[in-house]
């Protein structure tokens, strides 16, 4: 029997026929052809997207400052008295300081009464 195969190749566009021959090499009529194509997947890009960065926001909480009540000042006479001077040390302070009436306040002469007690 006398068989002519052929086979058509399409690969990238470029057509190859190929044939065998077979017995004497004579062609048979009605030999079915078979094609055979190349089929190439169409190319990909893969892509990898990050999600965004995230931002993280710390909000402290406010500092709670407790303060210490604010002393009135203190006056010359309470200052010395409670730094543990003595009336006669005080009396003499109030001398040399030209006796301040604000350091007497009855104005009797003698200073820091309020402080030290009454001494006249």
């Amino acid at each position: 029997m006398n068989r002519m195969v052929t086979a058509l190749l399409v690969s990238a566009g470029a057509a190859v026929s190929v044939a065998a021959l077979g017995g004497c090499g004579t062609p048979t009529a009605g030999t079915p052809v078979t094609v055979v194509r190349e089929i190439v997947p169409p190319s990909t890009t893969t892509a990898v997207v990050a999600p965004p960065p995230t931002s993280v926001v710390v909000v402290e909480p406010p500092v709670t400052v407790t303060r210490a009540p604010v002393a009135p000042s203190l006056t010359s006479c309470q200052r010395l008295f409670a730094e543990g001077y003595s009336f006669t040390y005080a009396f003499s302070a109030w001398v040399n300081a030209g006796r301040p009436l604000s350091w007497d306040a009855d104005r009797d002469g003698y200073p820091c009464e309020q402080s030290y007690g009454n001494r006249n």
